[in-house]
């Protein structure tokens, strides 16, 4: 439908003189499309609320087995390794036995979401209670599977903020565009109430290190007791909020309906293939193990959960409720230093003065971002390309992550090669507090997307993240720096190990990503990117 708009506009934009005829008859296309398309119907939505009497599950037991204190502390522990990050959710959903909440941006149809879908299902058919709430952006062309496991007595799947499906669904995007802009960018799975995983990953191959040709490399929380109750209630929160509807009320495409049995039987044998790929036989199958005994490495620390009210999705919230405005306290009181590894960074004006003012008052300020090669948008580089000189006259620490990053260690696991794709949303401290989250330093996160992340106020994970962090940036990027010009054509980048490379243009960019990346920099994106 789109090619035929397209097709009409080109015809009537060689008569001008037809300028009335031409909108009313572009207007008249729209509504043709927009009423091809459905959105949600009629509907009736069941208030429900998150399990906190679970004593006594499994998943209770893992606090106690680990050494809780009781003193209102969080047992907290850092997964940056995608397979056993994978394996944790497979495990939390295997020994679940009352309820699992799960709030994802997008959850793949591969091999990895594949098992994990699969996972929640062997739960509902345990008895155990699966609600999942994924953000509408890309569940369109999954809606036959959903609208199926959302029959089953045990699942039910809403979509956060959905729009209209069918040939229309583009042009109400653009009609409707300061809404459908907005996404719910969380990510987070809790069992019983007592167990969660938060932090950047979405359900998908690239997350977990089962791509070839990409890799995402990020970081995510375990979380055992008070801070997995704050998700839980944040997840009620934003499930019986007005813009969480029913998977059935917005897929009404009966063409392409399934039964509950032929959905269950289609998963579970996509996700049998998944257990038998090189991926799935190397993940690690001690969790349930790990989880019985003191296995798991908790450190009993004061965390709290950061997460913006889902109210913003409507533009509603308070400021100083967003993640942004609850960590500013935070950063304003910076007085040592301040380690930041953001996929998507866009400081804008507001930004590049607040962190010039930071460096300047004697916070040592170190960026992590995605490089040219390794950003997979490329709009977002471009912008944030703009403040590089700005920020490096200030004193800021900029590095850029290297598209081969890591590759040795692929080719140790039998995975092949990849490019590497910084996705970690994290930053330290004055070395005493550690965020992670799904909160990018851009506009993006702190205006439009809803996001969450863990705030944990320790400076033994803070350290031993920031060593994780320092041996990353001295293996894995590229350095920049100005020449004694202070010309944004000389930047320098250190490359691996000891040996030190100067480039004078963008390591290994063509001359056409350079360009779209320089145009992409001046382009008016507002808060987009």
């Amino acid at each position: 439908m789109s090619l035929i708009t397209s097709h009409f506009l080109k015809v009537f934009r060689g008569f001008p003189r037809f300028k009335s005829y031409r909108t009313a008859i572009f207007a008249v296309i729209a509504m043709f499309l927009a009423s091809c398309a459905t959105g949600p119907g009629e509907y009736t939505k069941t208030v429900t609320r998150s399990l906190e009497n679970t004593g006594g599950t499994f998943l209770a037991g893992v606090g106690p087995r680990a050494g809780d204190p009781q003193d209102g502390r969080t047992g907290i522990k850092l997964v940056s390794d995608g397979p056993e990050s994978l394996a944790l959710r497979l495990a939390i959903a295997e020994n679940a036995e009352r309820t699992i909440d799960a709030q994802y941006y997008l959850l793949h149809n591969d091999e990895t979401g594949h098992l994990y879908a699969n996972s929640l299902v062997q739960a509902a058919d345990r008895g155990v209670r699966v609600r999942l709430l994924l953000d509408d952006m890309d569940v369109a062309q999954y809606d036959a599977m959903s609208a199926a496991l959302d029959k089953h007595p045990n699942i039910e799947i809403r979509l956060f903020n959905p729009f209209k499906r069918g040939a229309g669904r583009n042009i109400t995007a653009l009609f409707e565009f300061s809404r459908v802009t907005r996404r719910m960018h969380n990510k987070s799975m809790t069992g019983d109430g007592v167990v969660s995983l938060i932090g950047g990953r979405n359900i998908g191959n690239e997350y977990f290190a089962a791509r070839e040709d990409s890799n995402y490399n990020d970081l995510d929380v375990l979380a055992v007791g008070p801070v997995a109750l704050e998700v839980s209630r944040t997840f009620d929160e934003y499930w019986n909020s007005p813009y969480a509807v029913p998977a059935s009320a917005v897929v009404q495409d009966k063409r392409q309906e399934l039964t509950l049995d032929e959905a269950k039987t289609r998963l579970l044998a996509l996700s049998e293939v998944a257990a038998q790929s090189s991926f799935g036989t190397s993940l690690t199958h001690d969790a349930r193990k790990r989880f019985a005994t003191s296995g798991i490495d908790l450190k009993w620390v004061p965390a709290k959960l950061i997460a913006d009210p889902p109210e913003k999705a409507a533009g509603e919230a308070d400021t100083s409720n967003l993640v942004a405005g609850q960590m500013l306290p935070y950063l304003d009181a910076a007085t040592l230093s301040l380690y930041v590894s953001s996929a998507y960074f866009v400081p804008r004006r507001r930004g590049v003065e607040y962190l010039s003012a930071m460096s300047g008052r004697g916070v040592a300020v170190n960026i992590l971002t995605n490089s040219m090669d390794s950003t997979d948008v490329l709009p977002v580089y471009g912008k944030y390309a703009t403040a590089r000189t700005e920020l490096l006259t200030a004193g800021v620490n900029l590095y850029e992550l290297r598209p081969d990053a890591e590759r040795a260690d692929r080719e140790r696991l039998g995975l092949g090669l990849s490019q590497s794709s910084l996705h970690t949303k994290a930053f330290i401290l004055d070395e005493h507090y550690l965020f992670v989250g799904s909160f990018n330093w851009d506009p993006r996160s702190v205006w439009l997307n809803n996001e969450m992340g863990v705030l944990i106020e320790s400076p033994e994970l803070s350290r031993e993240w920031l060593v994780l962090f320092k041996e990353h940036l001295r293996r894995n990027t590229y350095k920049l720096q100005l020449d004694d010009g202070g010309g944004i054509d000389w930047l320098t980048w250190r490359e691996e190990d000891d040996v030190n490379v100067l480039y004078r243009t963008e390591p290994s960019s063509s001359g056409w990503r350079v360009f779209q990346s320089r145009l992409f920099g001046i382009l008016p994106f507002g808060r987009q990117l």
